[in-house]
């Protein structure tokens, strides 16, 4: 793959003493790169962690598997604006650097890059195609406390779900007889209705015609 890489002998030369700086600061305590962007279609929000260097293109196939004895990892961008083998992120000395390869261009803040390598930082916004992506240094001590604050806030979120539930016990029976009590003088209120007016009505000549017989016998 690095046979078909075309660059000035300078542009190489640094190209592959940033890779050798950023391999050494790899073996000394890892170091990885977030990359966050939107995607154009779906809006959805991207953030994957890779360790640098890092391959940008359209095919993977395209992309190095390996630069300076250093394993590359791939992003791949799928949109027809991206070349199949587009650009590359390399760190060296805690500085972002990109590479542009493509023959559409790659920005930064908006203004076209040129041929060799450009230095650039988190604030800095990169475009790839329709691509808006930003970078940010990572190191594997910042991502295991990610991992561990957010485990521990789970564990803490299921400890005070599993302890309120006993104290609660006793208002909630205490709500639930409430309840029943209410329901039980609803439904005698009812009953009682129902039956008052199932009661026969008095007939008042009845009653009349009655005691009129009974003077009569």
């Amino acid at each position: 793959m690095l046979s078909k890489i075309q660059h000035s002998p300078l542009t190489y030369s640094a190209l592959i003493h940033d890779v050798l700086v950023s391999r050494s600061e790899i073996l000394a305590e890892p170091i990885y790169i977030q990359l966050t962007w939107e995607d154009p279609e779906t809006g959805e929000l991207k953030k994957p962690v890779l360790r640098p260097p890092i391959a940008v293109g359209r095919e993977n196939d395209h992309l190095p598997e390996q630069l300076a004895g250093q394993s590359v990892s791939h992003l791949v961008l799928l949109d027809k604006e991206i070349s199949r083998y587009h650009a590359l992120i390399t760190v060296a000395n805690t500085q972002l650097y990109i590479t542009d390869r493509s023959a559409n261009g790659t920005f930064i803040n908006g203004r076209k890059i040129r041929s060799g390598i450009h230095p650039f930082s988190s604030k800095d916004t990169l475009r790839i195609g329709p691509y808006k992506i930003t970078a940010t240094l990572k190191r594997e001590n910042d991502l295991n406390a990610t991992v561990q604050n957010f485990d521990q806030t789970n564990l803490l979120g299921e400890k005070n779900v599993s302890n309120s539930l006993p104290k609660n016990k006793p208002v909630v029976w205490l709500i639930g007889l409430v309840i029943l009590l209410i329901m039980g003088v609803g439904t005698w209120a009812v009953v009682s209705g129902l039956l008052e007016g199932l009661k026969p009505i008095p007939n008042e000549e009845n009653d009349s015609s009655r005691h009129h017989l009974e003077r009569v016998v």
